[in-house]
């Protein structure tokens, strides 16, 4: 095992003194996902992201890996018949350790709903374009059926229902083990370097002039190619390159919230209509409930996006319609967290839901491509239209992407288990549920220092190992990004996080080389983070 295998020091020494085919601006999962199409196409790639990969959207998603079951009624058949390609590619092959089948319980109710019929008729479509095989196909279900899969849903108006099958995923870890593939096959990388400016000749873009966040350094990034992936700042980056460049985005806000799974102890993940055309996803997790999302439009402050009254109000009644008694009020809620999607600027009449989540990439006079749009399930083959046009530009053969059948990192056989196992079983599957088979990799960290065996805080899932190796591998660098993107300890665990946050600060010091003070102001800015994220 290499040390430093993601140094970022190294990263921005590369970043600084090569030059490159492309350079990706924003390591969100779209940008993570150009990269890593470029890099293994043997292109010269840079990344770089203001903040920390994942860092905004594409950690804040319902970690859904799905069709789009509500875009059969509107007619788009070709954009639900992409997505489940996607969704069996990365469940199958290239992401079968991130991303597993989930069941949903559909309730019909008068009014409320579509009828049996017709959400019956758009599963049957689903499955087909799925390909879904003969045991995982929806069933269709009577009144009865569905009260006795989950008691607690209101009677009155119940029509019957549906359960079927979709898929679930990290979107955090996606989004990083996409970077980490770019790394893997040459790519430069690196988190906390934000845009400033860009350099021309002959009206093509030439270098990005960028500042790393964490020292204040200046430098310059050379490249033949650049793309905008910067989701909610997508203009903004154009406007550096085109100051008259028209408003290409419309943003709009999507809240989650966490419910403890004691006070909603559901057998199913629920699907809900909120009678206005909308659904929300009651998804059941480890020991919580995750509930959303809202959809609206958005025009605050883009770095700081908070759940609002009326989000957490429209939440609970959509759940209060189908689940009465269980009385769910705000106090229940145990951790908020909010997302920016960035869509289509067309219809500003047509409501939030109805926009195509469809890809936009757009195209400058200087030679840049901005995508924006899309959605988590997707990205891998938005990265390979992108990238296929990249290739254009450079003169190069775009060929079939790797991406169709290579898999991500953790997918593929590497480490394995140790060859005496260190772990408990239990333990092993939760590194592995994270880390897949770079799980052996923590086993050796272990190895060397047995004392990374032990959990970060009695009762926590999570090891001491997982703190040492997200800065030593993974490239975090705040307490946040291990707590919040690494290991999603803030939404699974967050009495564990809260308990934990001073053990981890002090591991991540270590490998940072933090004093005391900063260890203190690093979990004195977690919890400031957790404390919000209750303030519902």
């Amino acid at each position: 095992m290499a040390d430093n295998y993601l140094s970022r020091d190294e990263q921005i020494r590369r970043l600084r003194g090569e030059s490159f085919d492309l350079a990706v601006i924003g390591g969100g999962i779209n940008g993570a996902a150009v990269a890593r199409d470029a890099a293994l196409r043997g292109l010269r790639v840079a990344l770089v992201d203001r903040g920390d990969f994942a860092g905004q959207t594409s950690s804040r998603s319902s970690k859904l890996i799905h069709g789009g079951l509500r875009y059969l009624p509107q007619g788009r058949l070709r954009l639900v018949y992409q997505a489940l390609r996607e969704r069996e590619r990365l469940s199958r092959l290239t992401a079968p350790h991130l991303v597993h089948p989930i069941d949903f319980l559909f309730p019909v109710y008068a009014g409320r709903t579509v009828s049996r019929l017709v959400l019956w008729a758009g599963l049957l479509v689903y499955d087909l374009l799925a390909r879904t095989p003969a045991g995982r196909r929806y069933k269709a279900l009577d009144s009865q059926a569905v009260l006795a899969m989950e008691p607690g849903l209101q009677r009155a108006g119940l029509r019957g229902g549906a359960l079927y099958y979709d898929a679930r995923g990290d979107d955090c870890r996606l989004t990083l083990e996409n970077v980490l593939d770019a790394v893997i096959h040459g790519a430069a990388a690196a988190n906390y370097v934000g845009l400033e400016a860009f350099d021309k000749a002959g009206g093509r873009l030439r270098a990005a002039q960028v500042r790393d966040v964490l020292s204040g350094e200046q430098f310059s990034i050379r490249a033949s190619a650049f793309v905008n992936a910067t989701g909610p700042w997508l203009d903004d980056i154009r406007r550096m390159d085109q100051p008259a460049a028209p408003t290409a985005i419309r943003l709009t806000k999507g809240v989650h919230l966490v419910i403890e799974k004691r006070r909603l102890p559901l057998r199913h993940s629920l699907v809900l209509s909120d009678g206005q055309g909308r659904i929300v996803f009651l998804i059941r997790e480890r020991d919580s409930i995750l509930l959303g999302t809202t959809d609206t439009d958005y025009r605050g402050e883009r770095a700081h996006v908070r759940a609002a009254a009326e989000d957490v109000d429209y939440l609970l009644d959509v759940v209060a319609q189908s689940l009465p008694a269980a009385a769910l009020r705000r106090q229940d809620v145990i951790a908020s967290f909010a997302g920016l999607r960035a869509l289509v600027n067309g219809n500003g009449a047509q409501a939030p839901s109805r926009v195509a989540r469809e890809e936009l990439i757009l195209h400058s006079p200087s030679g840049m491509i901005s995508i924006a749009g899309g959605k988590l399930t997707t990205h891998r083959r938005i990265a390979q239209r992108v990238v296929d046009m990249i290739c254009g530009q450079l003169g190069r053969p775009a060929g079939p992407s790797p991406t169709l059948t290579a898999p991500l990192p953790g997918a593929r056989p590497g480490w394995g288990a140790a060859a005496a196992p260190l772990l408990p079983p239990a333990a092993r599957a939760e590194l592995e549920s994270r880390y897949g088979a770079y799980a052996g990799m923590l086993e050796a960290l272990i190895k060397q220092d047995p004392k990374l065996a032990e959990p970060l805080c009695a009762g926590c899932p999570v090891l001491a190992a997982e703190a040492v190796y997200a800065v030593r591998f993974e490239m975090a660098q705040s307490l946040a990004d291990f707590m919040v993107r690494r290991t999603a300890m803030a939404r699974h665990y967050p009495a564990c996080a809260e308990l934990a946050a001073a053990s981890a600060a002090h591991l991540m010091g270590c490998e940072l080389g933090w004093g005391a003070a900063r260890e203190a102001a690093e979990v004195q800015q977690f919890m400031g983070m957790l404390k919000e994220s209750r303030e519902v």
